[in-house]
């Protein structure tokens, strides 16, 4: 399973904070915030091995486990991107991988 493909001029990259030889969230994600965090801090590295930065994000497509987490994963989302402009974006609710509660796919545009 590949966590970022380039297809030029796009980059898809997607993340979770899971811990793939637990298949838990990772300690550091013990918020909606720090979780969406790590998030990003994850696939900005994916995006570094392609010469792209967050900036570069057209679109986003985020995923949180349930609907009481999305008013902190929006501040923290936003603070992301600040002081923009933000990527256009979808947020779905639905079950994720481990205990995860946050996960996010991005299109990226060179």
């Amino acid at each position: 399973m590949s966590t970022a493909v380039a297809k030029t001029p796009f980059v898809y990259a997607s993340s979770l904070a899971i811990d793939v030889a637990t298949m838990k969230l990772v300690p550091e994600a013990d918020t909606i915030a720090n979780e969406t965090r790590v998030v990003f801090e994850r696939i900005s590295a994916r995006l570094a091995h392609s010469g792209l930065t967050l900036r570069d994000v057209v679109k986003t497509t985020c995923y949180l486990s349930d609907e009481s987490h999305l008013e902190e994963f929006v501040e923290a989302y936003e603070a992301v991107f600040a002081p923009g402009p933000y990527p256009v974006t979808s947020t779905l609710f639905l079950g994720i991988a481990g205990n995860c509660r946050v996960q996010v796919e991005v299109v990226a545009a060179s």
